[in-house]
């Protein structure tokens, strides 16, 4: 009798202390929160989206300056100072000089800098209407052209206001003066003879077939000195020339 009562006082015992510890346990330790469904082991994450390449305009770049130096052109990767809003050039490029067929090879000492796709353009007409004219007509090798500096982030014709100028796209060139191997210097303001006379009429017609844009001394005064050439669209379908 004694026995069984001890034996029935151990399990109550035992029961009093196993209630309140494992209550405690449960307030110590609380079971964490179940997991969201979009971080659950057995949900796919989503990939983020693939920012935009960045590396596109640099290949083409490359791609546009491969094919200048491939033909024989001078030239290397520059950079464009943007200080008002419209300018900017996406490849631009710096065009030191262009070699001919034969190798002769025509200078531009003032280092214009273009859009890439318009100096393909420029080198092309050099070879093949200034150089050859030049030794046709004049009777001696071009040497080099002066140019200017080719992109100038500004408006047309320099003025406070209007339209943005093609040299603020890297869309045009300047030819003040072409220079010859026996040192005579043909200037677009003045020539001297027959000869240099006949020579800057015929480029000067001959560009209105490259460019789009073509003015010279006598069109206006913002041109008495030199010869403007742009590939700037002009008109609704962009088939509209300017040639004076």
């Amino acid at each position: 009798m004694l026995r069984s009562k001890m034996i029935l006082m151990a399990g109550a015992f035992a029961v009093a202390l196993a209630g309140p510890t494992s209550a405690a346990f449960r307030e110590e330790a609380p079971l964490p929160p179940p997991r969201p469904a979009d971080l659950a082991p057995s949900a796919t994450p989503t990939p983020a989206a693939s920012p935009p390449s960045l590396k596109a305009p640099e290949k083409a770049d490359q791609t546009c300056l491969t094919k200048l130096i491939a033909s024989g052109a001078g030239a290397e990767a520059a950079t464009v100072q943007q200080p008002i809003e419209g300018c900017g050039i996406s490849s631009p490029v710096r065009l030191d000089s262009i070699a001919l067929a034969n190798g002769d090879v025509v200078g531009l000492p003032d280092g214009p800098i273009l859009e890439c796709a318009f100096a393909l353009v420029f080198a092309d007409f050099v070879r093949a209407i200034v150089a050859p004219l030049g030794a046709g007509t004049v009777g001696a090798r071009v040497d080099s052209i002066e140019t200017g500096p080719g992109y100038q982030c500004r408006n047309r014709n320099g003025l406070p206001d209007g339209k943005i100028s093609a040299h603020a796209k890297g869309l045009a060139i300047d030819i003040f003066a072409i220079r010859f191997a026996d040192k005579r210097r043909v200037a677009l303001a003045h020539q001297d003879g027959a000869n240099e006379a006949s020579y800057v009429r015929a480029t000067r017609a001959a560009a209105c077939g490259w460019f789009t844009t073509v003015l010279g001394p006598g069109a206006d005064l913002f041109h008495a000195n030199h010869m403007h050439l742009d590939i700037e669209s002009h008109g609704s379908n962009g088939s509209y020339r300017i040639c004076q």
